[in-house]
């Protein structure tokens, strides 16, 4: 070592490197290695460098002390304090909203900026003052006399130098323990770094107390065939690459050993690719290969290839994490939050409900039933927000039941949350009293991913206290929101010889084989940075890496994990939204090197996608044969339309009891329209059954009246429900005039909404319950009945309903009996009601039921059922597909 106590040393970055390592610490050494501390950039290298320093020993021997940086620093930093990166970030916000430097910029994301800025520049002894700053701005932008740049030079220079002189944050608290601990070494230091940078400060500062070995894995000095032609392909130390291939190529032997180390290939799909890594990994581990790395760039198709793995029994053990907020614990607090922003809405409501951690007191059956209780309230009553009004209805009607329960538990939990703008500290402390009063908090506590979440929530209670910054609802969500972000959730419960990492944790790494998923040019990429302070030329000013640096570091980062490993492959999506998806550029230069060296392209389409198991003949029939019990016993209009225009519609529906189920509707669909415009005209024509009694226009008032009346709850929840209640407005008056001229023509209104109900005997000795509501009824001076239909449809709709295979009209002229001698569906949907009356009622009557008979023991004597209906029939069905029917035909 030199005077200074300080030598470099560069070792080739290849497969051997432990092993060359080993050799030069046990010759300086010997057995007085266990003196010495040796510092590693993860602590993954430690197993492997253990097992290389005792096979070059050839006996057990006392290791060193091994640790990372990291590490080291947490010995060291104590009871120091930190400015924890929460508060941090609201101080910075209430500052700049206070100074208002930024005008309209958003705050949260230049105060973000700006801590990212600081954080990078704790490793930087010292930086220029505020003048020198702005000319590096200005050099940056190439402009001068720039107020935006002098404006960012001092937030620049004012945030770092808070860091410097404040409390610090957690970047510079490790850099300044890892200055004490240089301060108070006594041991001799081994320092092993995997990316090519110069050393740390702090590592000379070691120096002037104890030796100091900094060990530079190079790969420009790796010299096996594979390094050479990586080395062509990406050179080391250069900046960005030119388009054109670097010259001389290299020799067909080396692209050989290179090509049979390396497989590159595109995938047509996600699943295809996820197929791909699931089957190449079973096939390695089948082959006894024991340390395998899935290199995760596109998350999604890793998630993909994982659950396919594990369908396999192959578990992963997860080294890169998932972001927290993705967790189904994390979705819990969002639902809570969503369901009190928007005000109650249906769907956030019963997301939150629906929530295994939102159970209160409940077991698990007693939940699943309030849940079915309320999600059924809810479509009853059509509640589309309004959270106040929800929680005060609902715990009066559910009182004393599980849902009551359910329904309490949610009022106490919204109640504890503010409704003015408040402190983030205070925010979170109501937050976690609202999860307790949900009960929420203890059963978090009992998975792993809620834990942490409940740990997280907890935390930022504790670093956002004592910032005066109130903020708004919306303002605290978003804070929130982006620390949940950054947080990961990690199942260290795994042990497996398959590693999920990203591509940084596999640097100096040996594996036996890699998988390298989502290789394409947009997942590998260096990242691009971007903002408003963060830029290119603000970062290389101040001595900070820039994208030249990332894309260099890249090329490090593949071209040591394709040297450290026996096999590797890289797959990626060649299509994507139907637009071609190239592979990464490195890889596309890494493809044309060993072309240049006279091998075919190292491209392949990846394996086609297995095909799936025949199917066993399916047993059920698109014909269904009823057992005589299984017959219905009781028909409506409805019904029988569904059984004449496709009988088995008919039977999935009114036999099976299959079919939608009602939903909220957010703004009205026609059928609710409809059911309002029949409850108006009831209750019209109930209040004034004799219209000659009054003056047509005080008619008309009193239908708007009644049509105000009927739409204000509507209106009150959906505002654009006003051009319905307009429309009916606007022909109250050709209402009146028709209903005028048919009282006029004799016919007085008797009843509606009247229910009815026949039984009809059947030929084989059976009895058919005949039921359905009849609209209107009206009856003459002569006892002649005459039955309408409301219908909120145009003219030509009903017109052609009428002709078509329509037996609503005769089932309820059969349903009524007697004296039946007009039957007719008023067309409401024009200016003015225009009536399509049946021709001869009675004989249309008689004609059904002669069907009816027939029908109903034609299928208790085991007529089929098929799937016969039209396309008219078919087009909006809901039962399309349970059928076949497209399938069979």
């Amino acid at each position: 070592m030199n005077a200074a106590g300080f030598e470099t040393l560069h070792l080739p970055a290849d497969g051997a490197l432990f092993a060359r390592l080993a050799r030069l610490l046990i010759d300086r050494h010997g057995d007085a290695l266990a003196d010495c501390d040796l510092l590693i950039p993860v602590m993954a290298h430690a197993s492997a460098l253990r097992g290389a320093l005792v096979a070059e020993a050839g006996h057990p021997l006392f290791m060193p002390r091994m640790l990372t940086p990291s590490l080291l620093a947490a010995r060291w930093m104590g009871d120091a304090p930190v400015d924890p990166h929460p508060r941090r970030l609201l101080r910075l916000v209430a500052q700049l909203r206070q100074q208002a430097w930024l005008g309209d910029a958003d705050p949260w994301s230049a105060a973000q900026e700006l801590l990212e800025l600081a954080d990078a520049l704790a490793a930087v002894p010292a930086l220029p003052d505020e003048d020198a700053l702005q000319q590096g701005f200005e050099r940056a932008h190439g402009l001068t006399d720039s107020a935006a740049l002098s404006l960012e030079a001092r937030l620049v220079h004012a945030v770092w130098h808070s860091d410097c002189t404040g409390t610090p944050g957690h970047a510079r608290a490790v850099t300044q323990a890892l200055m004490r601990a240089a301060g108070a070494a006594r041991r001799p230091l081994i320092h092993l770094s995997a990316v090519e940078e110069p050393p740390p400060a702090w590592l000379e500062l070691h120096a002037a107390r104890v030796p100091v070995l900094h060990v530079q894995a190079t790969r420009a000095l790796a010299d096996t065939s594979v390094a050479r032609v990586l080395q062509v392909a990406w050179p080391s130390g250069s900046a960005l690459f030119s388009v054109t291939v670097p010259t001389p190529a290299p020799s067909r032997d080396d692209a050989l050993a290179l090509a049979s180390r390396v497989r590159l290939i595109g995938a047509q799909s996600l699943e295809q690719e996820a197929q791909c890594a699931a089957s190449c990994i079973a096939g390695w581990l089948s082959e006894g290969r024991r340390n395998i790395a899935l290199v995760a760039l596109d998350r999604e198709a890793a998630r993909r290839a994982r659950a396919l793995l594990e369908r396999r029994q192959v578990l992963l053990a997860d080294e890169t994490g998932w972001k927290l907020s993705t967790t189904r614990a994390a979705a819990t607090v969002d639902a809570l939050l969503q369901c009190l922003a928007s005000d109650g809405y249906h769907r956030d409501l019963l997301d939150l409900l629906r929530s295994p951690h939102v159970a209160g007191t409940l077991d698990r059956d007693a939940h699943a039933q309030a849940i079915a209780v309320i999600d059924d309230w809810v479509v009853r009553r059509n509640h589309v927000d309004g959270l106040h009004a929800l929680l005060t209805d609902a715990g009066r009607e559910f009182a004393g039941r599980p849902a009551g329960r359910l329904i309490d538990a949610l009022s106490q939990a919204f109640a504890l949350m503010p409704t003015h703008n408040a402190p983030a500290s205070f925010r979170i402390e109501r937050l976690l009293a609202a999860l307790d009063a949900l009960g929420a908090r203890a059963a978090l506590a009992l998975d792993a991913a809620g834990a942490q979440v409940v740990n997280l929530l907890e935390q930022l209670r504790a670093d956002s206290s004592g910032v005066a910054l109130d903020l708004s609802f919306a303002d605290w969500r978003k804070w929130l929101n982006g620390e949940f972000e950054q947080a990961l959730f990690r199942d260290s419960a795994i042990d497996s010889p398959v590693v999920l990492t990203p591509l940084t944790a596999t640097r100096l790494r040996r594996f036996d084989a890699v998988y390298v998923i989502g290789a394409d040019s947009r997942h590998l990429a260096p990242a691009r940075l971007r903002g408003a302070l963060g830029h290119e030329g603000l970062r290389r000013e101040l001595g900070l890496p820039d994208s030249q640096v990332a894309a260099r570091q890249l090329r490090d980062d593949l071209a040591g994990l394709i040297a450290c490993s026996d096999e590797t492959v890289f797959s990626w999506q060649t299509q994507r939204n139907g637009e071609a998806n190239l592979p990464g550029v490195d890889l596309q230069r890494l493809d044309l090197v060993l072309q240049r060296a006279g091998l075919p392209s190292a491209i392949r389409a990846a394996p086609a996608l297995a095909d799936l198991p025949a199917l066993p003949a399916l047993a059920v029939s698109s014909t269904p044969v009823l057992d005589p019990g299984r017959v219905p016993s009781r028909l409506t209009a409805s019904a029988l339309a569904d059984l004449i225009a496709c009988p088995y519609r008919y039977y999935a529906r009114h036999v099976l009891g299959l079919g939608a189920g009602d939903e909220v509707e957010d703004a009205m669909g026609k059928g609710s329209v409809g059911e309002l415009v029949h409850r108006v005209l009831h209750d019209f024509h109930v209040a004034h059954p004799r219209l000659g009694d009054a003056a047509p226009l005080a008619l008309a008032d009193a239908l708007r009246a009644q049509i105000a009346a009927a739409f204000d709850g509507a209106i009150a929840r959906n505002f654009q429900e006003h051009a319905w209640a307009d429309r009916l407005h606007d022909r109250a008056d050709a209402y009146i005039a028709w209903a005028v001229q048919r009282e006029t023509d004799g016919w007085l209104f008797d009843s509606g909404e009247a229910r009815r109900a026949r039984l009809l005997d059947l030929p084989d000795g059976a009895a058919l319950s005949l039921e359905g509501r009849i609209d209107r009824i009206d009856r003459n001076a002569e006892g002649d009945v005459a039955l309408l239909d409301y219908k909120l449809r145009s003219a030509e709709r009903v017109r052609k309903t009428l002709q078509a295979d329509d037996v609503q009209l005769a089932f309820y002229t059969l349903l009524e009996g007697g004296a039946v001698s007009e039957a007719a569906y008023l067309a409401l949907e024009e200016e003015a009601p225009v009536a399509f009356p049946q021709d001869d009622p009675p004989a249309a009557a008689r004609a059904l039921q002669a069907l009816v008979s027939e029908l109903f023991p034609a299928l208790r004597d085991g007529a089929c059922l098929p799937a016969h209906g039209d396309e008219a029939a078919c087009r909006h069905c809901d039962m399309r597909g349970l059928c076949r029917k497209d399938w069979l035909s």
